[in-house]
């Protein structure tokens, strides 16, 4: 049967093959890490980054990729489930400014850009993504503390929902270490006080900058105003809560970082804790400061690698964190301000200021740590201050180093609390010859020197006797006994015995000399027989320089034996 025109229309017009299979949606991600290039459009910021706040470099940032374009793409990842791109640890800033550019320029170069993808961890994805934005945004040192506080925080709840149970500060310390992200047991602590005492009642003050020394100050107030509190309280059988009471002076200091004054909180706070206690201005005030001082003693000198302070430039330059810092004493604000009533401000332990109500032996103690006046205005301590509190640095405050002295040297039999201070009980000749002959005694059993040290109650107190058989010295013990001689004068009375028999005399007599004449040089007249020369001595100003040369030459050349090959430069630091 020939077919017609009609039913070839109709074949024509009939619909195609349709495809049973299901349909794919997108490609699968690769399992592995892969350049990619993406549009603004398929990229998401990271959701819960631990930066709430504009990143304070961000118009700088914007006017390098401006002209640059973007020399440091963002890396990227995506959740399962989810359809788009986000970014992995670090970039939320730049994926903003790109955005921002785009809606201004049109620019296609400001739409795509070439990234790398990382797949998603499917166990540890999110703290992972968590970890390593905290370490991006530290390792830049712009995070607020309050924001890298609620980031660990955030971490830490993540690493519980791990495991499956609670986990202690130093153990949420090992894990984020072993996630990349180090910092110390006790700055963690700093971190949850302060989310749980402070951002309560003070946010936008935290928010708005407030550094981590003035953190600690206030960490540090609460904890001895505390103690103060509950002794009295106990003293006296009342039962009021501290913790309104501080809550409610703090919440007066709300608003501006740059406006907040330390001093002042504090004399709010005591001025609405004796009220209650019956007790004087003075009275709480001591108690505070007392507190104070065992709270620095008893707080640990931690000595973090500066890596893993992924720095705050508080040693704080751009690659440490605040955090680890070792744990100093509070900084000092060089603010200062007076009592509304108009009397003036009493001694704060937390400041360098010293007031009329600081006890005689204070001042002694502070006026006997100064060799010489050190003369600054008011305008560069307040710039200094500035530029430490940017940096993350602690500032050392003077009078409460010298009021509350952090030991030096914890064994031996009179350890050492102050290098530069002396005790009453200990400022006679007799007890300080004893002191400096056992601090001798231990110095030679440091460097395995054989012979002893006699005590004796001339001169600074001591003389070596030599062993009786001839021991082989070592070069270090060598030198140490010569220093030792030299300082105990022995050197000077072997000298004066050669000069007066010059066949004993020797080419070698130049640097006999000079160790002869080098206790006069660091001690002065070393017998009582001899006349003071003031030009054949340091000054005790010229000594405290020298004690700082050695300090720094010490630690310059303990930085260069740690020194390690330079980390290759980013093609533009600025959009790090």
């Amino acid at each position: 049967m020939k077919t017609t025109l009609d039913q070839v229309k109709d074949k024509l017009l009939q619909p195609a093959f349709e495809s049973k299979a299901p349909v794919i949606v997108r490609m699968s991600d690769p399992i592995v890490d892969t350049p990619m290039v993406l549009t603004l459009d398929e990229t998401l910021p990271y959701d819960t980054n631990p930066r709430t706040t504009r990143n304070p470099k961000y118009d700088e940032i914007k006017e390098s990729i401006r002209q640059r374009g973007l020399d440091t793409p963002p890396p990227v990842t995506r959740r399962p489930g989810e359809d788009k791109f986000r970014i992995r640890n670090g970039g939320n800033t730049r994926l903003a400014i790109l955005n921002e550019l785009f809606r201004e320029t049109g620019d296609d170069k400001f739409f795509r850009f070439h990234c790398l993808f990382r797949p998603w961890d499917a166990a540890r994805g999110e703290i992972i993504a968590l970890t390593g934005h905290l370490a991006e945004n530290d390792l830049q040192g712009q995070l607020k503390f309050i924001e890298r506080a609620l980031g660990v925080e955030q971490a830490r709840r993540l690493y519980e929902d791990e495991v499956g149970s609670s986990l202690s500060q130093s153990e949420l310390a090992r894990r984020l270490k072993a996630d990349g992200y180090p910092i110390s047991q006790p700055h963690i602590s700093k971190m949850q006080d302060a989310i749980r005492y402070l951002l309560p009642a003070i946010p936008a003050l935290l928010y708005s900058g407030l550094g981590k020394p003035q953190i600690e100050r206030l960490l540090a107030l609460r904890k001895t105003a505390l103690q103060c509190w509950q002794m009295r309280c106990e003293e006296q059988g009342l039962s009021h809560d501290f913790d309104p009471i501080f809550m409610e002076v703090l919440s007066q200091f709300e608003g501006d970082a740059e406006e907040f004054l330390f001093q002042r909180c504090q004399d709010e706070l005591i001025h609405n804790m004796r009220k209650p206690l019956g007790l004087s201005y003075e009275t709480v005030l001591l108690d505070i400061t007392q507190n104070h001082d065992q709270l620095r003693r008893s707080t640990p000198v931690l000595d973090i690698p500066a890596p893993a302070r992924l720095q705050s430039l508080d040693q704080p330059k751009p690659n440490t964190t605040a955090d680890e810092q070792a744990l100093p004493a509070p900084t000092t604000s060089p603010d200062t301000t007076a009592l509304e009533d108009g009397v003036a401000a009493a001694f704060d332990p937390f400041s360098e200021q010293c007031s009329p109500s600081m006890t005689e032996e204070q001042r002694d103690r502070i006026d006997g740590h100064v060799v010489s006046q050190a003369y600054s205005s008011t305008k560069i301590e307040k710039l200094r201050h500035d530029l430490a509190e940017l940096n993350g640095e602690d500032l050392p405050d003077f009078a409460t180093n010298a009021l509350v002295a952090i030991p030096i040297q914890a064994g031996g039999l009179n350890p050492i609390s102050d290098l530069w201070y002396i005790e009453r009980e200990i400022d006679n000749p007799a007890t300080l010859r004893d002191h400096i002959a056992q601090l001798a005694r231990e110095i030679i059993d440091s460097v395995h020197l054989p012979g002893a040290i006699q005590e004796v109650d001339s001169g600074i107190g001591f003389s070596y006797q030599h062993p009786d058989d001839d021991t082989a010295l070592t070069d270090i013990a060598s030198h140490t006994l010569t220093l030792l001689q030299a300082l105990s004068g022995s050197v000077g009375a072997a000298l004066r015995l050669i000069q007066d028999q010059p066949a004993l005399q020797l080419e070698a007599l130049k640097d006999f000399k000079f160790a002869a004449g080098l206790g006069q040089l660091l001690l002065g007249p070393l017998t009582p027989a001899q006349s003071p020369d003031v030009v054949g001595s340091l000054s005790d100003e010229a000594l405290v320089k020298l004690f700082r040369i050695i300090r720094l030459a010490r630690r310059l050349i303990e930085l260069e034996r740690q020194s390690v090959a330079d980390v290759p430069a980013l093609a533009d630091p600025i959009q790090a």
